[in-house]
């Protein structure tokens, strides 16, 4: 059980580090550095030099290679050596998209991300490997950690649409979305193996104590949306040419929600505080909440009132998912263990 127990943990690190990976991608607008999925220019390992994806007499081409040329897109047909002369045949152009810009740190910085998930794949892998091996202590192990690889292959196929739709918004709040449910499934996962481990009675409380606990999941889902919205117009706004000083200026109505609901999950948090500060196994949980609170909010205030800085944004994202994430711990505290059948 222990061994599950770690591996669990470290599945979930990964999503982490797999969310702060492509926080930084969006950040730097690094995701189209791949114009292709899985591979990168059609390569395993990123080209690190424009020559790499340009044209060149007498050379070898792999099928699937890709090059720009004449700015756009194409891609080698079968395995050839070029001649002296650029031979349309041996080529056809690239369809899911146009982006033809190649950008060593922007290709980089999203082949690291695309390691992450595979890592995050793999990890899962061997969690249910161990999983299958408790599945008479408890048949949920096996269950969650399914589940949760396919989540992980899900969210593997959105972000190839993401590519695929030249960094298309809605496909980007799909994947955040996508995100959030891991997180549940990680956590539960790591609940049922630690009532296993060490069967504890659940804590009385009553309904409205439970529902405010769930409300405050609820609520945190609907701002991360929110916030992804607002990212997406922070970018839009920034590609229509308008400096990040002034981005603020330029927000709709959904800003204005997202930021009026911070007001209802703080009340949410406080209720949840007063409710249960006094019994010793929420204290930890609570006190990592309101600091994680505290560390969101400034990061909020940071980019509304410093012309939204691009380091803050990946900072206030995982904040949020931090924070959604000690919602789900607390909730999970609450309720009655799942049946082992």
């Amino acid at each position: 059980m222990r061994v599950l127990n770690r591996i669990s943990w470290v599945v979930l690190i990964n999503v982490f580090l797999v969310i702060i990976a492509g926080s930084v991608v969006r950040m730097t607008g690094s995701g189209m550095g791949c114009p292709d999925w899985p591979k990168c220019f059609g390569y395993l390992i990123p080209p690190t030099e424009q020559d790499q994806i340009e044209w060149k007499e007498n050379h070898e081409f792999n099928k699937g290679q890709i090059i720009i040329h004449d700015e756009a897109l194409v891609l080698a047909k079968t395995d050839f050596i070029s001649s002296t002369i650029y031979n349309e045949n041996n080529w056809e152009k690239y369809t899911k998209h146009d982006y033809a810009v190649f950008n060593v740190f922007h290709t980089w910085t999203e082949y690291i991300n695309r390691l992450f998930g595979a890592l995050l794949g793999f990890v899962a892998l061997i969690m249910i490997w161990f999983a299958a091996k408790k599945w008479k202590v408890n048949k949920w192990f096996l269950r969650l950690a399914v589940i949760q690889l396919f989540l992980i292959l899900f969210q593997a196929w959105l972000g190839k649409l993401t590519v695929d739709t030249n960094l298309n918004p809605y496909m980007i709040t799909y994947h955040m979305m996508g995100v959030t449910v891991m997180i549940i499934v990680q956590l539960l996962l790591l609940k049922l193996i630690r009532r296993e481990s060490h069967p504890i009675q659940i804590i009385p409380t009553n309904s409205v104590v439970k529902f405010m606990g769930l409300l405050g999941i609820i609520l945190m889902f609907v701002q991360i949306v929110l916030g992804s919205q607002v990212r997406q117009q922070t970018d839009e706004l920034a590609d229509a040419g308008i400096s990040r000083e002034l981005i603020a200026d330029g927000f709709d109505w959904v800003f204005l929600v997202h930021r009026s609901f911070s007001f209802l999950i703080v009340f949410s948090i406080v209720f949840l505080w007063i409710k249960l500060w006094k019994i010793s196994r929420f204290k930890r949980p609570l006190m990592y909440l309101g600091i994680f609170v505290f560390l969101e909010v400034l990061a909020g205030i940071l980019l509304y009132y410093t012309g939204m800085p691009a380091f803050a944004q990946p900072l206030h994202l995982l904040f949020s998912l931090l924070i959604y994430g000690f919602f789900v711990e607390t909730y999970l505290r609450l309720i009655p263990r799942l049946s082992s059948k």
